[in-house]
């Protein structure tokens, strides 16, 4: 790996200071540093974390030791070139060395980063490393139990950045108070129909919602599908999402719409929205009604776009 260096606008966005101080500290040799036939001064990564050792400065690599260049080079990675190869092969390193603590601080420091978004993060960080485990399982070099402490970990991310993001919320409300005028709050219900335990998609997808101002009731893994409907019912719900297992077909996603269906309400219509494979695709093949629309997106990306362009619809009349 190519040694992993910094401009001084870096490491003073590093260190939270000014690039003056940075210059500051290359110039009186507190903090090593070399200069390009430019003229450019260039911090090696390995300096700028023993610096903020020594002077008890706290960055987004100080739980990283001994691997903070790699951890920088796997963000710039990302921040630079939209490249997750090197983050996953980062996380991946460490879920074979059973060092899932180190994975998680990974995956919470670029989730509070501000250069990538939340559907970026969870549609290529997330889906991504997921993925490659998934294929580690099935080449034989990771055992069940490591897939699933993976999986956990990632499941205690997203609920942390869940509660940060609530926390900043509530206070920003505390400081500027509610709008006299705000709309009704659109209303969704998110979770993965019965026989799947794979509820990192959906969990995604809750927090996708929530932050695009949705109020979601989330019942979780392995929900019997009559229970969306329920839910659906009970708490007027202008959307219904089910993240389909791995395997998730069409005979899945026909069953889950007929048992909806018995149920549908006219006095309270709602869409429903379908995750899973990029194998999968429901275009042509799928009967809408009852229901105002019957979509399927393979990520984040394209629901959120899919709900800013159709929002109106989705709280409209049939």
């Amino acid at each position: 790996m190519p040694r992993a260096t910094l401009t001084s606008t870096e490491a003073a966005s590093l260190f939270a200071v000014h690039p003056s101080t940075v210059k500051r500290w290359c110039n009186e040799g507190d903090l090593p540093s070399e200069l390009t036939p430019g003229g450019h001064r260039r911090i090696r990564v390995d300096d700028a974390a023993g610096f903020a050792r020594d002077r008890g400065i706290l960055t987004v690599l100080t739980p990283f030791h001994p691997f903070e260049s790699h951890v920088w080079s796997a963000f710039h990675a990302i921040a630079t070139g939209s490249s997750y190869g090197p983050l996953h092969a980062l996380a991946l390193q460490w879920a074979r060395r059973g060092d899932f603590e180190r994975l998680e601080q990974l995956y919470l420091a670029l989730g509070r980063a501000d250069f990538i978004s939340f559907c970026d993060f969870c549609d290529h960080a997330v889906r991504g490393l997921l993925a490659e485990v998934g294929e580690e399982w099935e080449k034989g070099r990771m055992r069940v139990g490591d897939e699933h402490m993976v999986t956990q970990a990632i499941t205690a991310v997203l609920q942390v950045l869940r509660r940060e993001w609530q926390q900043e919320r509530a206070a920003t409300r505390a400081r500027y108070g509610a709008e006299a005028s705000r709309p009704r709050q659109p209303v969704a219900v998110v979770g993965t129909p019965e026989g799947n335990h794979h509820a990192v998609g959906a969990l995604c997808i809750r927090l996708l919602l929530e932050r695009m101002g949705w109020r979601v009731f989330y019942p979780g893994a392995d929900v019997p599908i009559g229970d969306f409907g329920v839910i659906q019912m009970s708490r007027e719900a202008d959307l219904v999402c089910i993240s389909l297992p791995p395997g998730g077909s069409l005979g899945d996603v026909a069953r889950c719409l007929s048992t909806l269906a018995a149920r549908y309400d006219h006095a309270r219509p709602f869409s429903v929205a379908f995750g899973g494979s990029t194998t999968l695709a429901l275009e042509g093949r799928i009967e809408e009604r009852p229901f105002r629309s019957v979509t399927f997106h393979h990520d984040c990306a394209s629901l959120r776009e899919a709900l800013e362009r159709d929002l109106e619809t989705l709280q409209g009349t049939p």
